[in-house]
């Protein structure tokens, strides 16, 4: 559990409640809505342009922030996007843009106490400081890297992770404002490609550790924080092989109890439950074609969105089994109760 003061939105989306349930469909570009009980689809708003990924909030959960990114994905993106925007929660809608300029296909987010949101563009390979009071870029920072797709922050501010498709984990520390390491992931002599980065990952509720996913066989490799060093590596059990031209994404999440870990695996069609006290102590499930974003309700049930066939399926992590599919829009991609 985290401690008092800390940031418990540290990996992005991985906030929860009951109020309501917001889903980012990138193949409809559409934001969602849905009754966090009945998972009951209540509203939809348009992207204003081409096309919404990513989610995270701001510290009081009044705002969301989703960056519009182009039409197209990691490595053909042909027309990229450089807006970031607010959603009203309470009202559920759309209630402003922020351009990121130069900054084109903005994708991982993650907020901190301060109101300010951190944001990666992976096309210029850049690391943004955004204030949304300001709608305005505050400071931006090279990313020693090909890829930069996803990052975290450390349950105490002080580092953010940055994973990329093609080149090592970079580390950036919050207080010297650097980049300040890098973690090498790749499998050795692989440059480009899958097999060169990471996908997924996510520190420990007591940021000692970081969970990272390689995108060569599917891993979970360890970090130490205060070291920032590797010190583990965790296949998952019966993940299967899988097309090194085709996407390998992988997300990770802890539950809000921290008792148990969620990982998807888009390439599979599976989802794990794994004992947070033990990360070899895992139990594969099947959800559905293309699995790819991970929410927990207040009560001990997850939710995988399958961005392929258009399903959103609940998980009962105390029995480790699926217990229901819902229709999920035409490609979630991520997705969060508040």
């Amino acid at each position: 559990m985290l401690a008092p003061g800390l940031n418990t939105q540290y990996a992005g989306s991985n906030v929860t409640g009951d109020k309501g349930l917001i889903a980012i469909d990138k193949v409809g570009n559409k934001v969602r809505f849905y009754e966090p009980r009945t998972l009951k689809e209540t509203k939809a708003l348009d992207g204003p342009e081409p096309c919404v990924h990513e989610l995270t909030f701001s510290s009081d959960r009044k705002y969301a922030f989703v960056p519009l990114y182009g039409d197209g994905i990691y490595g053909s993106n042909k027309q990229p996007n450089n807006k970031l925007l607010i959603v009203d929660l309470d009202r559920q809608e759309i209630g402003d843009m922020i351009d990121l300029g130069e900054c084109l296909a903005p994708h991982g987010m993650v907020g901190t106490r301060d109101g300010k949101v951190w944001v990666v563009s992976d096309l210029v390979n850049r690391l943004l400081l955004v204030d949304p009071a300001k709608k305005a870029i505050e400071a931006t920072y090279d990313i020693p890297g090909k890829g930069a797709h996803f990052v975290v922050l450390l349950p105490d501010e002080s580092k953010l992770y940055v994973s990329h498709k093609e080149s090592d984990l970079a580390v950036f520390d919050l207080k010297q404002r650097a980049f300040v390491a890098r973690v090498p992931l790749g499998r050795p002599g692989v440059e480009k490609g899958n097999g060169s980065g990471s996908e997924g990952l996510t520190p420990t509720p007591d940021g000692r550790r970081l969970l990272v996913i390689d995108n060569d066989t599917s891993d979970i490799r360890v970090i130490d924080t205060a070291s920032d060093r590797e010190i583990d590596r965790v296949p998952l059990t019966m993940h299967p092989r899988t097309n090194v031209k085709r996407s390998r994404l992988a997300k990770l999440m802890f539950s809000p109890d921290g008792r148990a870990i969620v990982v998807v695996s888009y390439a599979t069609g599976l989802a794990w439950i794994i004992d947070a006290a033990d990360y070899r102590r895992q139990t594969p499930v099947t959800v559905a074609k293309g699995p790819f974003g991970i929410a927990f309700a207040p009560t001990r049930t997850a939710l995988v969105s399958c961005h392929d066939s258009g399903l959103i399926t609940q998980i009962d992590l105390e029995a480790r089994t699926v217990v229901d599919a819902f229709d999920g829009g035409n490609g979630i991609e991520c997705l969060a109760f508040y």
